[in-house]
């Protein structure tokens, strides 16, 4: 039995379709931890992704669905620990930045992580430390320390970029996720740096990739998964050739897109071409493929490409 632990919140949706176009149904209810998965040999649990890299490193579980920031910083965090946690696949969704960010109003000079530098040696002349707030206090340490930053770091137990609102505001500098920069521009708050891009990683203990049984279900379950991915945004395309004599321009203009068709003789004569391509190449190849004497043309979605 492998235990796949599933995240909540703005990871859910899209950790959902990459188990349906994989293949898998699951059914789950707003309050349930426990989703429901057709394969006997899953069993799903629901929690945050937060916590999923540290249970398991305890062998609580085998596979994880959690962020490239949040491996980060338990890396950081529990480098021992870590080492019992393998990551396998890049799922290339929930892609977020982890930026540094001040308060327009409250620093309107600091415009660059240099800037807030200098900022940062006024108020150390002053006798004062400057308050950082974030939800990644060990990416934080590591980054002010290259930085050469001292800071009082504090984890808030709420939205983080409150902290750098004013009047008075409680930090000074704030290193937080965002998706558009929308929520931190709706709050005057100025991106200074960047730290890293993070999309969504699926991971597995250690010790049950030791277990051979549950190591040939995780590789089965990790094809799955890579072959989804591989099949977004690809779609299947056919057609037939009827005249010989147009086979040479059709596939002309194929391998500007595709290196190896699949051709095969028609009965009646003629050919009947197979490709996989990606859904954007649609509008320039298929009005050519028409003109150079492609016809039939049939459009499908394609699925998973398992290589």
């Amino acid at each position: 039995m492998i235990k796949f632990y599933i995240p909540d919140g703005h990871l859910e949706k899209r950790a959902l379709e990459i188990f349906a176009r994989a293949g898998f149904q699951v059914t789950l209810s707003e309050r349930s931890y426990n989703p429901k998965i057709d394969d006997p040999e899953i069993v799903l649990k629901r929690i945050r992704p937060q916590d999923f890299p540290f249970v398991l490193s305890l062998g609580k579980g085998d596979l994880a669905i959690t962020g490239a920031d949040i491996i980060r910083e338990f890396r950081l965090k529990y480098p021992k620990d870590a080492k019992r946690v393998q990551e396998l696949l890049d799922l290339k969704f929930g892609e977020t930045r982890l930026c540094v960010a001040v308060s327009e109003e409250a620093l309107p000079k600091v415009k660059s992580i240099d800037a807030f530098k200098k900022y940062v040696k006024e108020l150390g002349g002053k006798g004062k430390e400057v308050v950082v707030a974030t939800e990644y206090p060990n990416i934080a340490e590591d980054y002010l320390k290259k930085k050469k930053i001292k800071a009082i770091i504090r984890k808030p137990a709420g939205k983080t970029e409150a902290w750098i609102i004013p009047p008075m505001p409680e930090a000074d500098l704030i290193i937080d996720t965002t998706e558009t920069g929308r929520t931190l521009k709706e709050n005057r708050c100025r991106i200074i740096d960047r730290i890293m891009e993070s999309t969504s990683r699926l991971i597995a203990s250690k010790e049950s990739l030791e277990d051979k049984k549950k190591a040939k279900k995780i590789r089965e379950i990790v094809q799955l998964f890579d072959g989804a991915l591989k099949g977004e945004g690809m779609v299947n395309v056919y057609m037939n050739v009827l005249n010989p004599k147009n086979l040479d321009a059709v596939l002309e203009v194929i391998r500007r897109y595709v290196k190896t068709p699949t051709i095969s003789d028609l009965k009646s004569g003629g050919y009947d071409i197979f490709i996989v391509i990606d859904e954007r190449n649609l509008k320039y190849i298929l009005p050519e493929l028409r003109r150079k004497g492609a016809s039939s043309i049939a459009i499908s979605d394609t699925r998973m490409i398992i290589e």
